[in-house]
């Protein structure tokens, strides 16, 4: 197998089209973080989003999208907020983690958000976690029925909610994929606020995520498109939301709310409103995305495996990354490493706080 890297900015028509049709043939691609217009959308703004391409018999048969964290480590295109990472390649088609990375000029490639189904990399999977899913493949209605004999009750209430919002203070009205600038700009700075208040990284500060979203939103086709979802109350935002989908699958991303309406629980019922539109438009999945949020486990009726890891092979970049992690673990465990631990740990936060490359 012949296997190189280009910027991503380089792919042609053709090889985009090749990269449409290899993910249509492996269902278990479906989510948007596969698409290439995600990889698009992320080389728009950034330089150091390359792809691998994997030829054989003068055909390609698989792309490695990936991002250069260094010029032998490699992560995934769009760093921390990568929902889900892989190989673009048929489940038929045999191939060499190796080889690929020999192919692409790297030691190591980190990941977060591994689809675990991709069997040529267990060897290298360091622990599993999964991203809870909504069922919609039988329909919205079926949906809320196996909830209900699961034993949940939130979607009945959170239909309850709405009732009575619509009762006390007026109806609602969803735009599915609304192009109103102020609402896209009020999702960011519901994210800014909520990363101030629970104390995370504020990656919505990082020069490029806005720039990012922003060529996401944009998209529309069959394929892929992005989507901001906004209910209202007659011109006030009560909440929204912005994702993406495939043509089968939606990924719930960066959703907001007003919280001076916090009782009739908005992010809930916009997620609920968004599921029933959506369900009858070919989409039969909504991936809310791995992290133990509590609103999640009221919608999901599924999930799909994820792993984490790192391939790291031979070399002296492998070596020091050794070093480095047999260290980090030497400074939390061992009591003799008490008096340098603080110092050591807020000097890496202020490396992270100047990088901020996310």
């Amino acid at each position: 197998m012949k296997i190189s890297a280009i910027p991503a900015r380089e792919m042609d028509k053709t090889l985009q089209q090749r990269w449409q049709e290899i993910q249509a043939s492996n269902p278990a691609l479906a989510n948007p973080y596969f698409c290439v217009e995600y990889t698009e959308a992320v080389a728009a703004v950034r330089d150091d989003v390359f792809v691998g391409i994997m030829e054989e018999d003068n055909r390609v048969v698989g792309f490695f999208p990936f991002q250069r964290k260094s010029k032998k480590i490699a992560g995934p295109v769009g760093g921390r907020l990568s929902d889900y990472q892989g190989v673009i390649i048929s489940p038929e088609q045999e191939w060499s983690v190796e080889d690929l990375m020999q192919g692409c000029d790297l030691n190591i490639w980190d990941f977060d958000h591994l689809l675990a189904a991709q069997q040529p990399l267990e060897s290298f999977y360091e622990k599993i976690a999964s991203s809870p899913v909504m069922n919609l493949a039988e329909g919205f209605e079926r949906y809320v029925q196996i909830k209900r004999e699961s034993g949940s009750k939130k979607i009945k209430q959170l239909q309850g909610l709405w009732r009575k919002f619509e009762r006390d203070i007026g109806e609602f009205r969803l735009e599915l994929y609304s192009e109103n600038s102020a609402a896209f700009q009020q999702v960011i700075q519901w994210k800014h606020e909520q990363c101030l208040r629970t104390g995370v990284v504020d990656f919505m500060s990082w020069g490029w995520t806005t720039g990012m979203l922003e060529q996401i939103w944009k998209k529309r086709s069959d394929n892929f498109a992005g989507m901001l979802s906004v209910l209202y109350h007659e011109d006030e935002i009560i909440a929204a939301h912005m994702g993406m989908r495939s043509a089968t699958v939606c990924h719930w991303w960066f959703p907001g709310y007003n919280h001076s309406f916090s009782k009739f629980s908005p992010g809930g019922l916009l997620l609920l409103k968004v599921a029933e539109e959506i369900a009858g438009q070919g989409i039969i999945s909504i991936d809310l995305g791995k992290g133990d949020d509590a609103y999640k486990s009221w919608f999901t009726t599924g999930s799909i495996a994820l792993a984490e890891g790192s391939v790291m092979l031979p070399s002296i970049t492998t070596s020091l990354r050794k070093a480095q992690t047999a260290s980090d673990t030497f400074l939390r465990h061992s009591p003799l490493a008490l008096p340098v631990r603080a110092p050591l740990k807020a000097a890496k936060k202020l490396k992270r706080r100047l990088m901020k490359s996310g």
